[in-house]
């Protein structure tokens, strides 16, 4: 007879974790399947020659109030990770219209912000700065019903109503790569805006002590500790679906039941594999297949025989690498700039413990299609390679060693491809017009008990935030059903 739960959770990703761990800590029996041998999903943090990193480079934000820290207090584990906001950790490079690279050291703290370093650093007039004073000024007071209205609208046309100088333009483009891992002409205005104000208020640069995936790894121990199941190394090979009704899934391990099935897999391949397209109407199914996956971030992984960088975090940038539509049209064909975009994460800068002593690891990403099967994917690494050597020369006499990934590699480790050019991406659904605010999927599907959860459905803001938001939110929306159906 099969085991039965109140609620199953698919994927231990951060989005999961999140649901399950607030789930089983309100009372209900909880049972959390991943198929890798760690949670952490997208941001699992591995280990690797006593090393331990992430999969890439991961921006975190807020730093201060994220929802991360909601949850760790309503777990009653507070202080059980480390929610680490550090003074001068991050550098911005930005290659002027010279060619001349400048630089500019931030904080995760809002309260060590220097009002002028951005402004030097993009050599700023005094009219240039003025309008790009103006801008950021409105966006931070601008109040949630307008910004509710910028649903359809992307950022790129809300920076077009002011006299922007290039340097403001390729900043604000770069911000939106990162962040949102999109397009600056296709991210939603309302996106941006709200999880600007939220860095503004809560600083960006946020990183966990013992890594991104140790708050999933602690969130997974509260569910056991609750007295819930985690299975690891578990595939779930179906979700079980009778009358419309979920009644539990089917794993390689065997058959569980639930009458609550909260999917962290990602809306495609859940509703299109794991559920089955027979139990949608079409209506449904053809919105599902048309949502467009955020891009990917891809790279290298420079392990380094002693300490080279000084800080946790780089970003490099130009008028010519930040990402809009074309400019990523033109990469999935094969054209590269000179110098891409870098994104340089340093995890022991963060948590010393994180490598060897007197070692380092730097992993440095930039962004390209989610297609797996991207055919210039390693030509974009030897460019990538170049820019890295460019930017920091040094480097090369530290170098003991370096590992590739692509998209290919993220989709075999993450998301399963349930649609074409989809499995590589970064976070999940773009966050770009048409899938964002009052065009986000539901995190409740056509299927009585089955729930979305992570970055398709239910939250918003930056990567692992966005994450634990939707966890948090479909938290909710599960245990009002449960508490009903046992009132009935």
């Amino acid at each position: 007879m099969a085991e039965r739960y109140d609620a199953i959770v698919v994927g231990a990703g951060i989005g999961g974790a999140t649901c399950a761990a607030l789930l089983a800590r309100r009372g209900l029996r909880v049972l959390v399947l991943d198929k890798n041998s760690l949670p952490g999903g997208k941001a699992m943090t591995v280990s690797k020659r006593g090393f331990r990193y992430e999969l890439w480079p991961i921006v975190g934000g807020p730093a201060i109030g994220s929802q991360f820290s909601r949850v760790l207090d309503e777990l009653g584990l507070a202080g059980e990770v480390e929610i680490l906001a550090p003074k001068e950790k991050s550098v911005l490079l930005y290659r002027r219209a010279d060619g001349e690279w400048a630089r500019s050291v931030g904080s995760a703290r809002p309260e060590d912000a220097n009002p002028m370093a951005l402004p030097e650093l993009l050599a700023l007039g005094e009219t240039d700065f003025a309008e790009a004073a103006r801008v950021l000024m409105d966006l931070l007071g601008m109040p949630p019903h307008e910004i509710d209205a910028l649903d359809d609208l992307s950022f790129a046309d809300l920076l077009a109503r002011y006299r922007l100088p290039q340097s403001v333009i390729s900043y604000w483009g770069m911000w939106i790569n990162i962040v949102f891992v999109v397009p600056l002409d296709l991210v939603a205005a309302s996106e941006a805006v709200r999880t600007l104000q939220d860095f503004s208020r809560g600083g960006a640069g946020r990183y966990h002590a013992g890594g991104f995936g140790r708050m999933a790894e602690v969130f997974c121990q509260s569910v056991e500790r609750c007295g819930g199941r985690v299975l690891l190394r578990t595939r779930v090979e179906r979700i079980a679906i009778s009358d419309g009704v979920v009644t539990g899934v089917v794993t390689d391990r065997g058959s569980f039941e639930a009458p609550i099935v909260v999917s962290n897999a990602g809306i495609q391949p859940t509703v299109l594999g794991l559920a089955g397209a027979e139990h949608f109407d079409g209506a449904y199914l053809s919105r599902v297949r048309g949502l467009v996956p955020s891009w990917a971030i891809v790279g290298l992984r420079y392990f380094l025989d002693r300490p080279f960088f000084e800080h946790g975090m780089y970003i490099a940038f130009s008028d010519e690498n930040y990402l809009h539509a074309a400019r990523l049209a033109e990469i999935k064909a094969g054209k590269f700039p000179e110098d891409v975009l870098v994104f340089n994460v340093v995890p022991s800068i963060y948590d010393p413990s994180l490598a060897p002593t007197g070692k380092q690891c730097a992993l440095v990403g930039t962004i390209c299609t989610p297609d797996p099967d991207f055919a210039h994917g390693d030509a974009l690494l030897d460019r990538l390679d170049a820019t890295v050597r460019r930017l920091w020369p040094g480097i090369e006499g530290c170098i003991e060693s370096v590992d590739r990934y692509l998209g290919s590699d993220v989709s075999s480790l993450t998301r399963d491809r349930a649609v074409p050019a989809q499995g590589g991406e970064c976070i999940g659904l773009a966050q770009i017009v048409g899938q964002c605010g009052r065009h986000k999927p539901d995190a409740r599907t056509p299927v009585r008990g089955l729930y979305l959860v992570g970055c398709d459905a239910g939250g918003y803001g930056c990567g692992t935030h966005q994450a634990a938001d939707s966890g948090v939110r479909v938290a909710d929306i599960v245990t009002r059903e449960h508490r009903t159906r046992a009132a009935i």
